[in-house]
């Protein structure tokens, strides 16, 4: 996200950054968007609430990530929540100027793009039955969703490979990989991150 950061950077208003707590939601599904956040600090996450009431979860967002974007683009009302993980700092920027900034900025417009199509390929392999994120992926944004969303609750390896779409034996070997890395810490059915940073570094490696 380096390239977005550079192609931003210049048109982002430091003084209106928004800072939000733990918990706290940035926008609900439903919702139409009249605002793009740009992640200057923290992590937050996407979740989708189905019918019979199960929370979904969908991504991690780290710092230098966008949110809300496609939805601006394509005016149309959020299909998913988001929600700040850990005590996140977002820069907020107005729909209209953004798609402004997208009609000017031919390099910014282009790397737009290029993130856009991105989406839209994971969706494609998702659809066509393809696994887009290795399993030990999935089982490491589960891990730092669950955790961050739901700090006070002991979350089991059944319940980690329910949301990672893994078998429990995965879950086992990953977890154990990850405490023997040092980026998680165990202590019977509980675990903790000592550096959330440090475990979503590990996921993009």
């Amino acid at each position: 996200m380096t390239t977005l950061y550079n192609s931003l950077k210049s048109h982002l208003s430091h003084k209106n950054v928004r800072e939000v707590k733990r918990g706290e939601i940035i926008y609900s599904e439903g919702d139409h968007p009249n605002t793009v956040w740009f992640v200057e600090a923290g992590m937050l996450g996407l979740f989708h609430i189905a019918e019979t009431g199960r929370e979904t979860f969908l991504r991690v967002f780290g710092k230098g990530y966008l949110l809300g974007h496609r939805s601006c683009i394509a005016n149309e009302a959020f299909h998913a929540s988001a929600v700040a993980l850990t005590a996140s700092k977002l820069i907020p920027m107005l729909r209209e100027e953004f798609l402004n900034l997208l009609k000017q900025d031919c390099q910014l417009h282009l790397t737009i793009s290029g993130i856009l199509a991105r989406d839209l390929r994971q969706a494609e392999q998702r659809l066509a039955g393809l696994i887009d994120k290795t399993a030990p992926q999935r089982i490491i944004e589960s891990i730092l969703y669950l955790r961050l969303r739901h700090p006070t609750q002991a979350w089991t390896r059944k319940e980690i490979a329910e949301y990672s779409s893994s078998t429990m034996e995965t879950v086992t070997r990953v977890m154990t990989q990850l405490e023997e890395a040092g980026l998680i810490t165990k202590d019977k059915r509980r675990f903790d991150i000592p550096d959330t940073q440090a475990l979503l570094d590990h996921l993009a490696h």
